[in-house]
């Protein structure tokens, strides 16, 4: 309709006029030619607009940016209890045109503008933040689309199952690094499909195939991830990959630290318990600073005990390596008024009790009467 044009803002308000004609939808912010948050007049994104840009849109970046938008709307409305159905269609639409669009020759592309946005980025876009609500959410649209597209889904996965298994030599060129990774967003999406034990069963299967013929850490990585995660039928399969990444590990600190990372990251409902038993690991000690930054996060579950658990742990952290006591103090409980009283002053609690410690390091203190003011 117009060819890109570079817009020079000089002053605090600025009009731009277009010699177009009919309705259109503007694609701005072209190839991330600025580092900017752009928010509607209105302050309510039009969502038709996002799905349109995000099923059509010329520009790498914006048609993902405009699909992470439609996708986080779609996402806070399930979880605020507001009417989505609407917005879930514009999302399957979108998904739908993303994944079957032939015009899209870069698989890394086509992947970034299927991902969902995280449950830090969801966290950002709201008031009060509510952990579990937004990752209850975010698993309802996910299955919801893996449901829709899971025909269209399984046939693209083992497509490029078989390009990379055609691969005689591991390439880490730009082509076969977006293959890869358009493949493990097939697997995630595939692997949510999990209500019923044959779901169960299916999951585990093509996600164990693809953990033991990985020729590489990124496709054994992804398949762990979905693996750690598993429950009911899929359990044995779980605790065998558990395993197996452990033993292939073969001893290596940087592998075993990614083993730690994914277990601790599992979403499981005894994931507490499991976290406080890899605390006793023979591989596992608070003088690495990875292994305590890896394991410690707050687990935010409703009766406190994980703020409990990261309390005792900061305190431990403290005694031998002050800098990451603080670090981890400040992304795990600075921001504890974001979220609702109850959490709030769980959270708080927390600050009030490494306070009083009677040998807190001067950086952990500062941090923590921070956190309080």
């Amino acid at each position: 309709v117009l060819p890109t044009t570079v817009l020079e803002l000089k002053e605090m308000n600025q009009t731009f006029t277009f010699p177009v004609k009919g309705d259109v939808v503007p694609s701005i912010l072209r190839n991330f030619s600025a580092p900017v948050k752009m928010v509607p007049a209105s302050g309510v994104v039009n969502e038709s607009d996002m799905a349109f840009l995000a099923s059509n849109d010329t520009d790498g970046f914006n048609r993902w940016d405009s699909a992470q938008q439609l996708y986080a709307a779609a996402i806070l409305k399930v979880m605020d209890g507001k009417e989505y159905a609407e917005t879930l269609d514009l999302v399957l639409s979108t998904f739908g045109a993303t994944l079957k669009d032939a015009s899209i020759s870069d698989d890394a592309i086509r992947a970034y503008a299927l991902i969902l946005p995280g449950e830090s980025t969801l966290a950002e876009a709201v008031t009060v933040v509510d952990p579990p609500a937004i990752r209850n959410a975010r698993k309802f649209v996910k299955k919801a689309i893996a449901k829709k597209f899971k025909t269209e889904l399984t046939a693209a996965y083992e497509k490029l199952t078989a390009c990379v298994e055609a691969d005689t030599v591991f390439k880490v060129d730009g082509e076969s690094t977006g293959r890869r990774r358009l493949r493990n967003v097939y697997l995630g999406y595939l692997c949510a499909l999990d209500e019923t034990a044959e779901e169960q069963i299916e999951a585990a299967k093509i996600a164990t195939a693809q953990f033991e013929a990985a020729s590489g850490m990124t496709d054994k990585l992804a398949a762990f991830n979905c693996l750690v995660s598993m429950s009911g039928e899929g359990s044995s399969a779980r605790d065998a990959a558990i395993q197996k990444f452990y033993d292939d590990a073969n001893g290596d600190p940087l592998v075993i630290d990614k083993w730690f990372a994914c277990l601790a990251s599992a979403d499981l409902p005894d994931l507490l318990d499991r976290v406080v038993k890899l605390t006793n690991h023979p591989d596992f000690t608070l003088k690495v600073p990875n292994d305590a930054v890896l394991l410690f996060f707050p687990f935010h579950d409703d009766n406190g005990k994980g703020y409990e658990f990261l309390g005792d742990m900061l305190e431990k952290i403290d005694k031998v390596n002050s800098r990451v006591s603080a670090r981890t103090t400040a992304s795990s409980f600075l921001s504890w008024k974001r979220y609702n009283e109850k959490r709030a002053s769980m959270m708080k609690a927390q600050l009030e009790r490494l306070k009083a410690m009677p040998t807190i390091s001067n950086d952990l203190l500062e941090i923590v009467m921070k956190g309080l003011k």
